[in-house]
């Protein structure tokens, strides 16, 4: 009977450990800000407001199969299968220090969107 207690605590311990770790990599890194929910990280980690077009794809519903669908970073720090650090980013997920640029012009157009990072 000591043995299953044992075991159930440590069980016990390791899960809440792990939800403690998770909740910590979810942490708001910012205060609330105005704007819109989500920023844009570009390749070298700076970060941007998105346009007009890019705000329109972020609300559109897409089916959780769909290779269409944008690409949202977990948390500031994460890459993209190919090693690269774009993506949508909740804005509280960025870190205090890296200023927001103004979005750019029809950047779905110039391919920063979908994750091709533009020319």
């Amino acid at each position: 009977m000591l043995v299953v207690a044992s075991a159930f605590g440590l069980l016990l311990l390791v899960v809440a450990s792990f939800v403690a770790w998770l909740a910590f990599l979810r942490r708001n890194r910012r205060p609330q800000e105005e704007g819109f929910r989500y920023i844009y990280v570009n390749p070298d980690g700076s970060a941007r407001e998105l346009a007009e077009d890019e705000k329109e794809y972020l609300n559109t519903r897409f089916e959780g199969s769909d290779g269409n669908r944008p690409y949202i970073k977990f948390r500031y720090e994460s890459l993209t299968p190919d090693g690269r650090m774009i993506g949508y980013l909740p804005r509280r997920q960025l870190p205090v220090g890296i200023k927001i640029s103004p979005a750019l012009q029809n950047s779905l157009d110039q391919g920063h969107a979908k994750g091709t990072g533009g020319t």
